[in-house]
């Protein structure tokens, strides 16, 4: 079943209470769900000129789609969609702004439209703020509850050439990509002070040809988990300096030079880093420690498209990928195991080239 549902600025709709008799099938779903009577729900935007956010019920595969008031358009991106707690930001690149969600029941709300320097293709959560990064600066704005509140910091990239790939939050700070290569890394202070300073501060990548194209980013406590996707490399970095890198699936260029197998964009799940391997179509499996990081598995999923995201939260994986590449895209939902094996949970088809990924609880 699919639904479609108004933009809602600044406006609270207070939920009506009602009494049901739960059947036994019904009662168990609750329980599952820890008596919360709220399911996982994982959420991209449509990246249309009139851009929604599209909100798939993990559980029932219901989508509805919320309009976030503003227009699409990024690519080559990650992290177009964020969460914490009831909390949900969604990248409009067309309308340079970002659109904030609050979670009510099992549907989003629209509450407040960011208006942003740079048009915005990655936002994160952390330290307090939301952190925006858009093509030629990364920005910060410090959340209260369910309230973001006024720019509190702004950081011109390493390179503003308009080739931002994603930024995420870790104990260090802010991080983030951009494809063109750099590594950048952003001091952001906890509300109160201001958030986003200074200059950004560039990590030292590997000599040619293991630099080629930083893409995804993901950060666990000190730890920065790089992809340098068309080096086939990724990368851990502590400190400021990369300590460790592992290779993927070889080769991963065919004799023209085309890549075969790139680790796109990441994902943590404990000690499990699952990357999109965009050319190859499928999902690949790293071991990462404070130390190290080792490739596991390739093929720890296979997709019809190319995939473009990807978010974890418990034991729920979800991946956005390219369908036909013009007129649908695919949504994939896996359950992980404790040996980071994945099941297939559901697939299901949205009717656009679809940005993002997140799963809020």
């Amino acid at each position: 079943m699919i639904k479609y549902q108004p933009v809602a600025m600044l406006l609270m709709i207070c939920g009506i209470a009602s009494s049901q008799t739960l059947g036994a099938d019904e009662l168990q779903a609750k329980v599952k769900q820890g008596g919360s009577g709220q399911d996982a729900l994982f959420l991209t935007a449509t990246n249309t000129p009139s851009n929604f956010l599209a909100v798939v019920n993990a559980r029932t595969k219901e989508i509805d789609y919320v309009a976030t008031g503003g227009a699409g358009g990024a690519s080559g991106n990650a992290g177009g969609v964020a969460v914490q707690g009831k909390l949900a930001a969604v990248v409009n690149f067309g309308s340079s702004n970002v659109t904030i969600f609050v979670r009510h029941g099992n549907s989003m709300q629209a509450t407040q439209a960011i208006k942003i320097t740079s048009q915005p293709v990655s936002v994160a959560f952390g330290h307090g703020h939301l952190v925006v990064l858009g093509q030629t600066t990364a920005e910060s704005f410090p959340v209260y509850g369910t309230t973001v509140g006024p720019n509190d910091g702004i950081v011109p990239l390493l390179r503003g050439d308009k080739t931002a790939g994603q930024i995420t939050t870790y104990d260090g700070g802010a991080a983030y990509t951009e494809e063109s290569g750099d590594i950048g890394l952003l001091s952001l202070s906890t509300p109160g002070a201001s958030g986003l300073s200074g200059t950004s501060t560039p990590v030292s990548l590997p000599a040619a040809p293991n630099n080629d194209t930083p893409f995804g980013i993901v950060g666990q406590g000190a730890n920065l988990y790089v992809a340098i996707a068309h080096s086939n490399l990724q990368a851990l970095v502590v400190n400021g300096q990369i300590i460790s890198t592992s290779g993927g699936p070889t080769p991963f260029k065919n004799s023209s030079g085309g890549l075969l197998h790139a680790p796109c964009w990441n994902a943590l799940s404990g000690h499990f880093l699952y990357s999109a391997d965009s050319p190859g179509k499928q999902l690949l499996r790293y071991l990462v420690s404070d130390n190290n990081v080792f490739f596991d598995k390739a093929a720890v999923a296979q997709l019809t498209g190319s995939p473009t995201d990807l978010a974890v939260a418990d034991n729920l994986l979800g991946v956005i990928d390219g369908g036909d590449g013009t007129n649908f895209s695919n949504i994939s939902l896996f359950d992980i195991d404790s040996e980071g094996e994945l099941t297939l949970r559901s697939t299901m088809r949205i009717p656009s080239r679809i940005n993002g990924a997140a799963i809020i609880q």
